[in-house]
């Protein structure tokens, strides 16, 4: 045998990062698209403009 050495395990690890990289990138742009799509039909109504503050939740401890 020659005395070369072959890091499967390093490969493997790119490659699930690859997918998993790509997965997140689907998520985020399926998000941003179902956030503007809300966001235009909340323009559309009379009242999504006068409540500009938002109603914060105090946290439990």
């Amino acid at each position: 045998m020659n005395g070369k050495v072959v890091d499967f395990q390093a490969g493997k690890e790119s490659q699930l990062h690859k997918r998993k990289e790509a997965k997140l990138d689907a998520m985020r742009q399926a998000f941003r698209l179902a956030r503007s799509e809300t966001e235009k039909a909340d323009s559309k109504s009379p009242s999504a403009n006068s409540g500009t503050k938002k109603k914060r939740r105090k946290s439990k401890k």
